[in-house]
């Protein structure tokens, strides 16, 4: 394995080292489950939003091929996959998570004319940092390739950059020898609880 080469890789390499095994963890762009499977073996709940439902039950399949436990409902299940946009984080993650990961743009294979938005994004990186519990990270995977996720990126960056230093650690990764279209990650780490 290559991380450099592999942005996905490269997320989740830095995000395990924030990993608790009896943490709680958010998914806040479920995708086809990649990521929620990945978290989902290494934490003891994991929220998982997506405003699709084909994502869901794309999701739901992956995790039933790997034994995890997941429901509509927030019970037992090792799983909550949530039918909703991610900016709604608050009303459904009632602990504080140690990671907190968004894979921003279009679901992968599904209408590129689905996209994450600039909008419901902003008010979910803002609620993140908020609910992330001390010494957690979010991780924000950015695909600047298409008209929206360029507009992400940017906002996204210059909200970044305005954190406050004494609570947050922000690191950003971008390929510089790539295309401008290769996605760039940025990871914010929590240092103490917002006064």
């Amino acid at each position: 394995m290559n991380l450099i080469q592999n942005t996905t890789e490269l997320a989740l390499y830095v995000c395990e080292k924030y990993i608790r095994k009896d943490g709680i963890a958010v998914d806040g762009t479920c995708g086809r489950g990649k990521d929620t499977l990945w978290l989902a073996e290494r934490c003891r709940k994991v929220y998982s939003f997506d405003i699709q439902r084909k994502a869901l039950a794309s999701a739901e399949e992956l995790l039933r091929e790997n034994n995890i436990g997941f429901s509509y409902e927030n019970d037992d299940s090792a799983v909550m996959l949530i039918n909703d946009s991610h900016e709604k984080i608050e009303e459904y993650v009632e602990l504080s998570p140690c990671v907190i990961m968004f894979n921003l743009g279009f679901l992968p294979g599904g209408n590129k004319e689905i996209t994450t938005s600039l909008q419901s994004t902003m008010a979910a990186l803002k609620t993140s940092l908020k609910i992330l519990d001390t010494g957690g990270i979010l991780c924000v995977t950015i695909y600047p390739g298409h008209k929206e996720g360029l507009k992400e990126k940017k906002a996204i960056l210059k909200w970044a950059e305005s954190l406050d230093k004494s609570v947050f650690h922000c690191v950003y990764a971008d390929m510089l020898n790539q295309t401008d279209k290769a996605p760039q990650i940025l990871w914010i780490t929590k240092k103490k609880q917002i006064i």
